[in-house]
């Protein structure tokens, strides 16, 4: 949740900053650790009110050109003035005055970002730790390196599935003007005859009748799926069942397991690397993961390790991630190679699930094309039979 504060610093002076934080009681607590004392504290990102993030593309490119200034040995601040006002996005240039303004009045990079507010949890944590270890430009080229292989990965699930979507769509389409219109002119004509239909035929023209003269029913069946789909996609319980779902399924919950495997192990991995603690990388980890369980299972996970546990172990017991991960991280704690083990049990899991994904999907077209053609075929011999029946017997 995002915050805006009205806070005395300890010099008199009544500031306002932005703060991202779980609630307004850590928030307030954090406000007084920092030597403020929060006079109003309003949260900004309500359901009318939300704030968007910045476009990965965006931020990419920005990061790109930024690295090259820095490797060139410009300083930080005349690299982000130099590239004020570049680019194509109206908000990253929006965002990117702010946070030129605010690193000029002594403020460091990281919390400037945290004050523009539209800058993604998980890059703010890599330039952190970038700032504390001085190795900003090192940091920024692996957080480059991470987003192109997870913009690869998404593109490649998105264009292996749109053919079988597609097919879906194709098959959907063609059954509802089967049964909406084609269907219910047959069973005009056979009306007007004596011609002794079979049974399947009579079901199958019973259908048709009933489903185009309920033509309110399907508006209202598309609407409530429309809203379902809305409501999972959006909300943290319909994602919750969402994932539910997903991990009874054969197969298909062993690869969403292994897929949340492997974007936890290179978060994980990234973050450590650039000289984030373990504890603070996982609280980053458990802000940003796209799955819900993962978030729920790292707030146990986060405050286990910070009481002194072990995270393999803590990982062990809640029984969120591949077992391989887990073992691969018990191997990294005690080889002090903890983000190595990460991006290989990465690599690895990234490896299995394009596969399967590739395997999966290659079958899917092949299995639709056959299950259209059987349903097409059947539709035929329902409505034609009884036509070729009546014809022997005039003959």
């Amino acid at each position: 949740m995002r915050f805006t504060v009205r806070l005395t610093h300890v010099n008199g002076e009544v500031l306002s900053r932005e703060y991202e934080a779980d609630s307004e009681e850590a928030l307030r607590a954090r406000v007084q650790a920092e030597g403020g004392f929060p006079l109003e504290i309003t949260r900004t990102d309500t359901a009318f009110r939300n704030r968007t993030q910045l476009k990965v593309e965006s931020l990419v490119l920005f990061n790109q050109e930024l690295l090259a200034l820095l490797k060139a040995g410009i300083p930080l601040l005349q690299s982000l003035e130099l590239l004020v006002g570049h680019g194509k996005d109206p908000q990253l240039r929006r965002s990117l005055t702010q946070v030129v303004e605010l690193v000029r009045e002594g403020m460091s990079f990281s919390d400037a970002l945290e004050q523009a507010g539209a800058f993604p949890p998980i890059y703010r944590s890599n330039v952190v730790a970038g700032e504390r270890s001085g190795t900003l430009p090192e940091v920024l080229a692996r957080w480059l390196a991470f987003q192109k292989f997870s913009q690869t990965s998404r593109r490649r699930i998105t264009e292996a599935l749109f053919y079988p979507t597609f097919l879906v769509l194709v098959l959907t389409l063609a059954l509802g003007v089967i049964f909406n219109v084609v269907l219910p002119r047959f069973a005009e004509f056979y009306a007007g005859g004596d011609i002794e239909m079979p049974f399947f035929t009579r079901v199958l023209l019973g259908a048709g009748k009933f489903v185009s003269s309920t033509l309110w029913l399907q508006g209202i069946v598309v609407v409530g799926l429309l809203v379902a789909g809305r409501w999972m996609a959006t909300s943290e319980a319909g994602a919750m069942l969402t994932e539910r779902l997903l991990l009874m399924v054969p197969k298909v919950g062993t690869l969403y397991r292994m897929y949340h495997s492997s974007v936890f192990a290179r978060t994980l991995g990234v973050l450590i690397s650039g000289g984030l603690p373990v504890v603070q990388a996982l609280e980053v980890v458990q802000r940003t993961s796209p799955s819900q369980r993962m978030k729920a299972a790292l707030t146990v996970i986060t405050d286990k390790v910070r009481a002194g546990g072990s995270l393999h172990q803590s990982l062990e017991q809640a029984k969120v991630l591949d077992p391989l991960a887990v073992e691969m991280v018990r191997v990294g704690e005690q080889s002090s190679a903890l983000p190595e083990m990460l991006d290989h049990v990465a690599d690895f899991f990234d490896q299995e699930v394009e596969k399967a994904t590739t395997a999966v999907t290659s079958l899917i077209g092949p299995v639709l094309i056959l299950f259209m053609g059987v349903v097409v075929l059947a539709l035929l011999l329902a409505i034609y039979v009884p036509l070729f029946n009546a014809s022997s017997m005039v003959r």
